[in-house]
């Protein structure tokens, strides 16, 4: 059974009973557009606040019966009149902006959010599938780390968290941001109504609409989203993680957590934090074990779904930076290691292939004897870099031969891996 995203998304709303929030809300909305764009039509103010052009102007009727409105133009007939602000209008848009600067889409309520949230997460699970032919078809172009993406396909069809640990250069970043692939579209609206407080939930940095989907008929108030990836990193605080409020966009945020639902929470460069590993591990013991976070605004406290697959990444020692208690908690714990010297011609040939450089064997034989010379270990990244100084070095010469010389290679290694960056005093 597939996944049917059209019979979980509300019917489009035709009436101000449909909203389900308090229509002052929505007035306010529209009195804050007005003072924002001047003068508008009720059909394009319904676009941006995404509901329906009639409750527009129904509404605007009203505001027009308060004399807070009033029409200064327009040709054609109802939808294409313009209208604005009367004085006393303008004076009310002050007041609402002074408390309230939020301009967006409509919100939905707060039981209407968590209802289609739980509805849309239950139904992926159950009719999404995940297994060992899925991850190879859809993460066909990865290069060796057949042992590693095996794992990560475990802890993704069991939708468990992981903890992904090996040296730099290796690509775990890489490796956990491939796991949205595996994962259905999500649901989101822009914003939720809470306590008469407006939280956005939409972010456009992590959100990414699927704009094939057609939402006629359907609440424009949701939109339908590739499974969104939340990257966390050594700027993480613990009062990232709960709702604060967004000067930019004059409202309250839902935190990363609530962001990631139906996708990934990646932690990367744990141990990097401001905060202790201990205290990040204890924030997430809620979110982990039960799949839903407490969180709090105006003195309220919610309990918000955070079903997502979270991710815990570092380059740092495992055994130095966690204890027994918080690696229990997370079943699957993944090393991405260094790759083995077949992997590593492998992801060369990849990289002089894409770049337009000829693979030779012999220039593998070449690299691998001087890493061993300089007890170097291997690592996924080098191929793409040393390469890349390669490629720009020929460049520069304008040398259109795409084989790879010997000292090529050598200069390459010098420059990439330096070995003492010190500032030195010549006399001459």
């Amino acid at each position: 059974m597939a996944l049917d995203l059209k019979t979980i998304i509300p019917k489009e709303p035709t009436t101000l009973y449909d909203l389900k929030i308090d229509p002052e809300i929505l007035t306010n909305l529209i009195i804050k557009e007005l003072y924002l764009h001047g003068k508008d039509v009720p059909r394009k103010i319904a676009k941006r606040l995404k509901v329906n052009t009639e409750i527009i102007s129904m509404l605007i009727s009203d505001l027009k019966k308060q004399e807070l409105v009033a029409m200064v133009g327009g040709t054609g007939m109802g939808d294409d009149y313009q209208y604005g602000l009367y004085p006393k209008g303008v004076e009310r848009a002050k007041n609402i902006q002074e408390r309230d600067a939020y301009i967006g889409a409509t919100p939905v309520s707060f039981d209407e959010y968590i209802r289609i949230t739980k509805q849309v997460l239950a139904e992926s699970k159950s009719s999404f599938k995940i297994n060992h032919e899925f991850l190879e078809k859809k993460l066909s172009d990865h290069t060796g780390y057949k042992d590693v993406l095996f794992q990560i396909g475990q802890a993704v069809c069991a939708r468990k968290p992981a903890f992904v640990y090996g040296f730099p250069g290796n690509g775990k970043t890489f490796l956990c941001s491939s796991v949205v692939k595996l994962l259905p579209p999500m649901i989101v609206p822009y914003a939720v109504e809470i306590g008469g407080q407006l939280v956005k939930v939409f972010d456009p940095s992590c959100h990414q609409p699927i704009e094939s989907f057609d939402m006629d008929g359907l609440d424009q108030r949701w939109v339908v989203v590739n499974p969104p990836l939340i990257t966390v990193g050594g700027e993480l605080t613990l009062d990232d993680l709960e709702v604060k409020y967004n000067n930019k966009y004059g409202c309250f945020d839902v935190p990363p957590q609530v962001k990631a639902t139906g996708g990934v929470l990646l932690v990367d460069d744990l141990g990097r934090q401001r905060c202790g590993v201990e205290e990040i591990f204890n924030r997430f013991i809620i979110p982990l074990e039960n799949k839903v976070d407490y969180l709090v605004l105006g003195g309220q406290r919610m309990e918000v779904p955070t079903d997502e697959i979270i991710l815990f990444s570092t380059n740092l020692d495992p055994m130095k930076i966690v204890d027994d208690a918080f690696l229990r908690r997370l079943p699957y714990k993944i090393n991405v290691r260094n790759p083995n010297v077949e992997e590593y011609t492998d992801i060369w040939k990849g990289v002089c292939n894409k770049l337009g450089l000829k693979y030779d064997p012999e220039n593998i034989k070449q690299i691998l004897e001087i890493y061993k010379a300089k007890k170097r270990g291997l690592r996924a990244v080098h191929p793409r870099d040393l390469l890349n100084i390669i490629r720009d070095r020929k460049r520069y010469l304008e040398d259109e031969n795409i084989a790879i010389t010997p000292k090529e290679i050598q200069e390459a290694y010098d420059i990439y891996f330096v070995t003492e960056l010190t500032l030195v005093e010549t006399i001459e």
